[in-house]
């Protein structure tokens, strides 16, 4: 779980927005709330459209993000796919993809206001973030800005998947929210967000190009936003934006290429530093004297399909990523009582503590589906394997490492089948993974701990470094009852696996004696378990003419849950157990006005002392602040 600290005096809020038609204003309202989000919403289209009488039936979207090829109706899980018109209108009025994806999709939670994905889970538990089906950054170190810096105008549509769910490896213990990107299609074409579409033959090609900036933002009483409200992540104010891309895709026969290369570099100007002893926190009076928040991106995709191979549709994908990030600096306080001193002998903090993120990942995906129509009808198998390389350093601006320097090889394998059983579906799986993490040498820095009764010097620690293996093997159960062509009742069961973030273990390292200099500890005493977490969930899901929703019920349980201490910034894992439901309702009225709800509530509880017992906790409130900083 990502996160588990109630705010200090905070509140949760549910969202009450309606989408203006075009000219019209914006409204939106707060009312506390517990666990639980709301919104209700109510789109108007400003163009009259003619009616007709003639209903025109849509081919289901196949779901990149279920890897298997299946469609909504197939999965026996919560799934909700958000089509380009549906975000373009949300997006264009200055909505960030974040907020956007938290006002309607039920159980994600409200944006935090960040550039980062701190404390923003789906169902209380970290969510897989993936274009394209591919990852962009290292889950070792979870410092995700990636719904913030894709360029919305290359967005086709966004897929999201609840649940445990393991096809894709490390990280979906929540879902997978997949971003699918736009591909040449068919014409020619320029549009105002500088993107350009041409196909030759068989060969189509997509140029992108975007720049945005944004000024200072304010809240609904006027009052200016600050622009680190969270602690190091940045903020949605003040950044310039500009990026890249080219898009192929190529056909022959059974064959069909398609590519995406590109790059994307994100600058943030922080003015003030951020008041947190005001609820809520406030734009500050002192200057800030940190370096511009920044984040540089080179990524790329490859994928290669054959409809038409011995073995049935087979799919090989090659992707990777180079990132840099900066995070903002953060002055030592009430939010911040553990900083980096100038020496051992000046406790000041040090001006150059700020930190700076690199990670690298390759990788490849093979998926093959085979169809099995001479054992039954419309039965098929889908199963393949992967293989991964992430290398992740972080340190701060006089080049000193803050963490471990680590590299991670991962392998896994999984088989998917699935079986028509007259008008049920039933669908089982199971994937085998294998990680082999290794860890650098590194010395944990000088570091200070500020406290009611004064200053506390907690000298540097070595980290002795090593090669350790995880290994994990997880299945899913599930089936879809097609109660009639409208109406689906689903049930399953899944599990998920995630490497927490090794990276937070190594930066607060701590020897027995933490007061002792000189001091050496070894990497495999700080090492997290590997997280497994199991998910049960029961729902439905209704599609009309005019009508249409879902609802559902779930509980996640995991005996290696993570949680940040903020009182005494360490990292632990314990049992945890997170439960909810979620509902989503849409009302066609006419061909100019569609109305809208989604509801989403969740609670948890995690064994805090390990002892059998639990302690209640908030699960990830919107305004939460004490969180560690990145």
């Amino acid at each position: 779980m990502a996160c588990h600290q109630p705010p200090a005096g905070g509140r949760q809020t549910a969202a009450i927005t309606f989408p203006p038609s075009r000219g019209a204003s914006r409204m939106r309202f707060h009312a506390p709330m517990a666990g639980m989000t709301m919104a209700i919403l109510m789109t108007s289209t400003a163009i009259a459209q003619e009616t007709s009488d003639d209903t025109v039936v849509l081919d289901e979207i196949t779901l990149t993000a279920s890897r298997t090829g299946a469609t909504e109706s197939s999965i026996p899980g919560s799934v909700q796919v958000i089509e380009a018109e549906d975000l373009a209108i949300r997006l264009r009025n200055g909505e960030t993809l974040d907020r956007v994806l938290g006002t309607l999709v039920p159980g994600f939670a409200p944006s935090n206001g960040t550039i980062g994905g701190a404390s923003q889970t789906l169902r209380g538990r970290s969510p897989q973030i993936l274009i394209d089906g591919a990852p962009r950054t290292s889950e070792l170190r979870g410092f995700s800005r990636e719904l913030a810096m894709i360029d919305p105008a290359s967005i086709e549509r966004v897929e999201v998947v609840k649940g445990s769910i393991a096809r894709f490896g490390n990280g979906a213990t929540g879902g997978i929210i997949n971003i699918v990107t736009k591909t040449p299609g068919d014409g020619q074409q320029t549009d105002l967000s500088f993107s350009h579409v041409r196909r030759l033959n068989g060969l189509g090609l997509r140029l992108e190009l975007s720049r945005s900036s944004m000024g200072n933002l304010y809240d609904g009483d006027g009052n200016q936003i600050p622009s680190d409200p969270l602690v190091g992540q940045g903020g949605a104010d003040n950044f310039t934006r500009q990026g890249g891309a080219i898009a192929m895709d190529w056909s022959s026969g059974s064959n069909e290429v398609t590519a995406r290369i590109g790059a994307y570099s994100m600058t943030q100007d922080i003015e003030y530093f951020t008041d947190y002893t005001t609820n809520p926190v406030s734009v500050g009076t002192t200057p800030y004297t940190g370096r511009d928040v920044k984040d540089i991106s080179r990524f790329f995709n490859l994928t290669w399909r054959n409809t038409d191979t011995a073995l049935g549709e087979t799919e090989l994908t090659l992707f990777g990523s180079d990132t840099d990030r900066r995070a903002a600096f953060v002055e030592a306080g009430i939010a911040n009582p553990l900083y980096y001193p100038v020496s051992p002998t000046n406790p000041m903090q040090d001006p150059n503590a700020q930190s700076e993120l690199s990670t690298k990942t390759l990788g490849s995906r093979l998926t093959i589906r085979t169809p099995l129509d001479r054992w039954r009808q419309g039965a098929q198998v889908r199963w393949g394997g992967d293989m991964g390389y992430d290398d992740v350093t972080q340190t701060y601006l006089a080049g000193r490492d803050l963490i471990a320097p680590m590299t991670q090889k991962s392998v896994g394998a999984f088989a998917q089948l699935d079986v028509p059983v007259g008008n049920v579906d039933i669908s089982a799986g199971v994937r085998a993974e294998r990680f082999s993490l290794t860890g650098d040498d590194f010395t944990r820095p000088d570091a200070v701990q500020l406290k009611p009764t004064g200053l506390y010097l907690l000298p540097s620690v070595n980290v002795t470094g090593g090669t350790f293996d995880y290994d994990a093997v997880v299945g899913n159960l599930g089936a879809v009852w097609h109660a009639t062509p409208e109406l689906d009742v689903f049930a399953g069961i899944s599990q998920g696996v995630s490497i927490p973030d090794v990276g937070s273990f190594t930066r607060r390292a701590m020897a027995p004696n933490p007061f002792l200099p000189g001091q050496t500890v070894p990497f495999a005493s700080l090492q997290p378990e590997a997280q497994i977490v199991n998910t049960a969930e029961l729902g439905l899901r209704y599609s009309g003419q005019k009508v249409s929703g879902s609802l559902s019920a779930f509980v996640s349980t995991s005996d290696e849950g993570t949680v940040f201490d903020s009182a005494t910034n360490t990292v632990t894992q314990q049992k945890e157990k997170v439960w909810g439901g979620e509902a989503a309702l849409t009302y066609i009225a006419s061909d100019a006005l569609q109305l809208g709800a989604v509801l989403g509530w969740q609670e948890g509880n995690y064994d805090a002392d390990q002892d059998g017992g639990s302690i209640w906790v908030t699960v990830c409130p919107s305004d939460q602040t004490s969180l560690p900083r990145p």
